[in-house]
């Protein structure tokens, strides 16, 4: 019988190293990958021990630190409403650098678009906590959304409402010519969608053949967070600073130093817990320990204590080794499984 070894899909496990190692669709024990995530970007000269350790940024584990997550949805909408003069700054900047290579020129201008829905489908769902819709001055379409639970067929749903939005462009009669603007559809993603260590993955239509660009209709950027590592830079891309922000502000005592920009300063306003009324900042902390603590927890406890972690991984794949040695299988077999050599061990 076949055997199928398929990566594991749960954030924390993957940060301890640990994957699923399934017979059939069933698990039947824990087994290393050794996948990593090393830095924000590709291409990036590796981080000194200085750079890497921003500890004295991060609030202690369970404490709240001065600011609210830019995750949360009413810190987000208030941080980039294009509809008051800071909002629409922060928002401008924050698109202008998100889709980099896929606009042909910056973002000069952005307004509310309120979605129209058709009757294939809805966009309400519990696992979106938040949504933007937005349009900029040459009619693009925009939309931002985060999504904080796995989807079935998430990245189908991503091609849905970037057709639904392709749609409403259309006029009734006989004189429409079908030339649609551009979507653009950015997801921040609180789960793994790739297997790979890219934190960041654009796409959009393309010739099979030479990869160029067939139509900008339709366009995505996806932010899967899980993989933004805790650190930070200067010399770092302004996506990569976006990425850390997103995921890391509500842990921050202050910015770092790499953050500590006119740009990245103008998102704390919005975003102080000080500035929340009793009943807001009620909702927020119980929305945080709902949706978000268990899973920090989890994750901080996995980059606070490497050496612990190498170790389960050490004893865990001792572990499985031995118990495919008992049930006899061949040292070819255990190497396919487990993908692991003798020289790793």
């Amino acid at each position: 019988m076949g055997v199928q070894n398929k990566r594991c899909i749960d954030p924390v496990l993957e940060k301890l190293g640990l994957g699923h190692f399934f017979h059939g669709n069933k698990p039947l024990v824990w087994i290393v990958d050794d996948s990593t995530c090393t830095s924000l970007c590709e291409d990036v000269a590796p981080y000194n021990a200085e750079e890497s350790d921003l500890s004295q940024y991060f609030v202690k584990e369970g404490e709240f630190g001065p600011y609210a997550s830019l995750l949360y949805d009413k810190t987000f909408k208030k941080t980039f409403s294009p509809d008051t003069h800071r909002g629409k700054r922060n928002l401008l900047n924050l698109l202008n650098d998100m889709l980099e290579g896929q606009i042909p020129q910056k973002i000069m201008d952005v307004a509310s678009q309120q979605p129209e829905l058709n009757d294939s489908g809805s966009k309400d769902s519990k696992s979106s906590i938040l949504d933007l819709h937005c349009r900029d001055e040459r009619d693009n379409l925009i939309e931002i959304e985060v999504q904080i639970q796995r989807e079935t067929n998430f990245l189908k749903r991503l091609v849905f409402y970037s057709s639904q939005m392709i749609v409403q462009q259309g006029e009734p009669g006989p004189d429409w010519d079908y030339d649609v603007k551009p979507v653009y559809v950015i997801s921040f993603a609180r789960f793994r969608v790739f297997d790979d260590n890219r934190p960041l993955h654009r796409a959009g239509l393309l010739d099979y053949e030479t990869s160029e660009r067939l139509v900008d209709c339709a366009n995505f950027t996806i932010v899967e967070l899980p993989k933004v590592a805790r650190m930070i830079r200067k010399s770092d891309s302004e996506v990569a600073k976006w990425m850390f922000i997103f995921r890391y502000l509500h842990r921050l005592k202050e910015l770092p130093p790499a953050l500590k920009t006119e740009k990245f300063e103008g998102l704390l306003p919005y975003a102080k817990l000080a500035r929340f009324n009793k009943k807001e900042l009620k909702r927020y902390r119980y929305i945080m320990h709902l949706k978000w603590d268990r899973y920090a927890q989890q994750l901080a406890f996995a980059e606070d204590n490497p050496d612990f972690v190498n170790k389960i991984r050490q004893e865990t794949l001792d572990a499985v080794r031995k118990i495919m040695q008992k049930k006899k299988l061949s040292p070819d077999v255990i190497k396919e499984c487990l993908d692991y050599s003798s020289s790793n061990g």
